[in-house]
């Protein structure tokens, strides 16, 4: 999809999940890398993690990864700019998700700070199944200490298990009210 027609606060992030919901990735798993703009995994250096992140198929994203030295994260970002969230009482998330064995990963809104950043978790773990299992959670946002209203950027970040896995995200929408 060339054309970016959303609105919104949620807007960028929904629009990186239907260009990558859209493309056929195949991309080794390594610090830095991009599936498409907007995008970013994040592996930590210390560990030693080899697989592959692949889409398509019914699938937005499927991760399927050995560890020969367990990181201590492994993180796919999903950035949703310099959003204001003042006047937002909510963001949410829901995630259709699959896995060979049982999984979990969590999801975080980062917001930039003057001094780095903060996270935000929603309050519950994502839980994969070796059939398709739906999960919603909610974040709120007014009131929330973790989350200013304004932050030069942010991102909503999928923090994986470090340890090996083989599941797929076949579908994640994100909204904010």
């Amino acid at each position: 999809m060339t054309d970016s027609l959303q609105f919104g606060a949620d807007a960028q992030v929904n629009h990186t999940l239907v260009v990558l919901r859209e493309q056929k990735v195949d991309i080794a798993i390594s610090d830095g890398a991009s599936l498409v703009p907007g995008t970013l995994l994040s592996v930590d250096r210390e560990g030693d993690i080899s697989g592959r992140c692949t889409s398509g198929e019914g699938a937005l994203l499927r991760l399927d990864y050995t560890v020969q030295k367990r990181p201590r994260w492994l993180a796919l970002h999903l950035s949703l700019g310099g959003v204001n969230l003042r006047g937002s009482t909510l963001l949410g998330v829901v995630c259709k998700s699959r896995a060979s064995e049982a999984s979990t990963f969590r999801v975080c809104l980062r917001s930039s700070t003057p001094s780095g950043f903060i996270d935000a978790f929603l309050p519950k773990d994502v839980v994969s199944f070796a059939k398709d299992s739906t999960h919603i959670d909610l974040l709120r946002l007014d009131g929330n200490p973790d989350v200013p209203g304004q932050a030069d950027w942010r991102d909503l970040i999928l923090f994986f298990q470090p340890t090996p896995a083989s599941f797929e995200i076949r579908d994640l929408r994100v909204f904010i009210v």
